[in-house]
C-alpha cells in the first residue's frame, strides 16, 4: 500500500515538473533573436521572389504588373483569407443541421471494493475495477433559429468575396496610377537629359562667345544658373523616378529595392455617355453595393433569429450504454427520447434582442441609401477630373506645339545675332516646360479614364 501511494506521489511530481518546464521555457523565449529570424527570412525571400519574377521578361506592360500584383499583394492574399475562413463559419454553421454522436469511456479503478449496509450486513455495490462506454446521438427536428444562422453565415461568404473583389478592383487602379505615374517621370527624365544637353552645349557656346567679348558676363552667368537648375531639376526627377518605382514594386508585392523596365503606355478609353447612365452603370457594378443588398439581408436574418427565440427548439436524441460492472442485470441498455425547450421568461432579453435587430436592419438600410449618395458623388467627381484632364491635355497639346515653333525660331534668330542668349534660354526653358506639363497632362487624362472605370465598377470587369 504504502509502495502504491509513493509511485502515486512520484508519477504527480513527474506531471508537475513538465508543466513547470513548459511554462518558464514559453516565458524565457528570446523575442529579439526571433524578430531577428525574421526581418533576415522575410529579407531573403521577397528579395528571392523578386529577382525571379523580375528574371522572367525583358519589361513589363501594365497587365504583367497587374497579373503579378493580384497574385503577390499582400492586402489580396488576405483577403482571400478572409473569404476562406468565412467559408468555413458557413459550414461549421450547417453541421447544426447534422446530428451529433459522442462516446464516452470510463474505466474506473477503486482500491477498496464500495459495500452498502444492509439490516447489518455489509454487502458489495459493484466490482472493484469497471469499465463503461456511453454512445449517445442528437438530432435537431425544430429549431429554426439554426437556419437563419446559416443563411446569414452563407451570406457573410459572399460578403467577403465582394470585399475581395473590390480590394482587387482597388489594387489594378493602384498599379495603374503607379506604372502611369513611372512612364510619365521616365518620359520627364529623358526630356530633362535632352535639355541638360542643350544647356550643356549653350553654355560652352556662350562662354566661347564671353572670351570673344561677343555677350556680357550676366548671360554667362545666367547660362550657369540655368545649367545648375537642368542638373537638380534631373536628379529631383531621378529620386522621384525611385520613389515611385519602390512603391509599384510594394504595391505588386515585390522588394521595393527591385527595379523592372516598364513597357510601353497603355491606351484608356471611356465610352461618352451620359452622367445619369455612368451613375446607373456604378449603382449595377459596384462591389460595395452588392455588399450593402446582402448586409440588408444578413439583418433580416437576424431578426428572425430573434424571433425564432420565441418558438419551442425539439430534439431527439438516443443513448447506448454499457457496463462491464458484473452486479449489473443488464450489460448494454438502450435509451431514448424526445427534448423540447421553451423560453417562457427571460427578463425581456428576446424582446429586446427583436426590437435591436429591427434597429440594426433599419440602420444597414440607411447605410446602402447613404453609399448610393457617395457614389453618386464619386462618379461626379471622377467625371468632372476625366473631363478637365481631355481639356488640359488638349490645351498642352497646342502649348507644346507653339513652344516647340518658339524655341524653332529663337534659335535661328541667334544664330544670326538678333536675340540675346537671355531670350534662347527662355525659349528652351518655356519648350522643356510645355513638353513635362504634356507629359504630365498624358499621364492625368490616363489616371481619370482609369479612375472613371473604376467608379464605374468596370475595372477589372470580366
Amino acid at each position: 500500500m504504502h509502495n502504491s501511494a509513493s509511485h502515486k506521489w512520484r508519477i504527480l511530481g513527474l506531471l508537475v515538473a513538465i508543466i513547470v518546464a513548459s511554462t518558464f521555457a514559453g516565458c524565457s523565449r528570446d523575442f529579439i533573436r526571433v524578430r531577428k529570424q525574421h526581418a533576415e527570412d522575410f529579407t531573403q525571400s521577397i528579395t528571392k521572389k523578386s529577382s525571379d519574377i523580375v528574371s522572367l521578361k525583358a519589361d513589363f506592360d501594365l497587365d504583367d504588373c497587374i497579373r503579378i500584383a493580384l497574385e503577390n499583394n499582400l492586402e489580396i492574399k488576405i483577403a482571400d483569407l478572409k473569404g476562406r475562413l468565412a467559408g468555413i463559419d458557413k459550414n461549421i454553421a450547417f453541421s447544426r443541421f447534422l446530428p451529433y454522436i459522442n462516446v464516452q469511456f470510463t474505466h474506473i479503478e477503486n482500491d477498496k471494493m464500495q459495500m452498502r449496509n444492509a439490516f447489518g450486513s455489509y454487502f458489495a455495490m459493484s466490482d472493484k475495477d469497471v469499465t463503461q462506454t456511453v454512445i449517445s446521438g442528437q438530432l435537431s427536428i425544430l429549431d429554426p433559429e439554426t437556419w437563419f444562422i446559416y443563411m446569414a453565415f452563407r451570406k457573410g461568404e459572399d460578403i467577403e468575396r465582394l470585399i475581395t473583389k473590390r480590394i482587387r478592383q482597388a489594387i489594378r487602379l493602384q498599379i495603374t496610377a503607379l506604372y502611369l505615374a513611372s512612364l510619365s517621370q521616365e518620359s520627364s527624365v529623358r526630356a530633362i537629359k535632352s535639355s541638360l544637353a542643350q544647356a550643356i552645349a549653350l553654355q560652352r557656346e556662350i562662354e566661347a562667345l564671353y572670351r570673344e567679348g561677343l555677350v556680357l558676363k550676366s548671360d554667362l552667368e545666367g547660362s550657369n544658373v540655368f545649367l545648375s537648375a537642368q542638373q537638380n531639376n534631373l536628379s529631383d526627377h531621378k529620386r522621384l523616378l525611385i520613389q515611385t518605382k519602390a512603391e509599384l514594386m510594394g504595391a505588386m508585392g515585390l522588394s521595393p529595392l527591385s527595379n523592372i523596365t516598364l513597357a510601353g503606355a497603355p491606351s484608356f478609353s471611356v465610352q461618352q455617355e451620359e452622367l445619369s447612365g455612368q451613375i446607373f452603370s456604378a449603382f449595377i457594378n459596384r462591389p460595395e453595393l452588392e455588399v450593402s443588398d446582402r448586409t440588408v439581408e444578413v439583418r433580416k436574418d437576424a431578426l428572425m433569429i430573434a424571433l425564432a427565440a420565441f418558438i419551442p427548439k425539439i430534439s431527439i436524441f438516443s443513448d447506448m450504454t454499457n457496463n462491464q460492472d458484473s452486479y449489473l442485470l443488464y450489460e448494454d441498455i438502450w435509451s431514448y427520447g424526445i427534448s423540447g425547450i421553451l423560453t417562457i421568461f427571460d427578463g425581456f432579453k428576446n424582446i429586446l434582442e427583436y426590437k435591436a435587430a429591427a434597429k440594426e436592419r433599419e440602420k444597414v438600410m440607411l447605410e446602402r441609401e447613404q453609399a448610393c449618395l457617395k457614389i453618386i458623388l464619386e462618379v461626379i467627381k471622377a467625371r468632372h477630373l476625366l473631363d478637365q484632364a481631355i481639356e488640359q491635355r488638349d490645351l498642352m497639346s497646342l502649348e507644346s506645339r507653339a513652344a516647340l515653333t518658339a524655341l524653332n525660331e529663337t534659335e535661328a534668330l541667334w544664330r544670326e545675332g538678333l536675340v540675346t542668349s537671355s531670350e534662347k534660354l527662355k525659349a528652351i526653358s518655356r519648350n522643356e516646360t510645355a513638353a513635362a506639363n504634356l507629359s504630365l497632362a498624358e499621364y492625368r487624362y490616363q489616371v481619370a479614364a482609369a479612375t472613371m472605370q473604376d467608379v464605374m465598377g468596370l475595372s477589372g470587369k470580366e
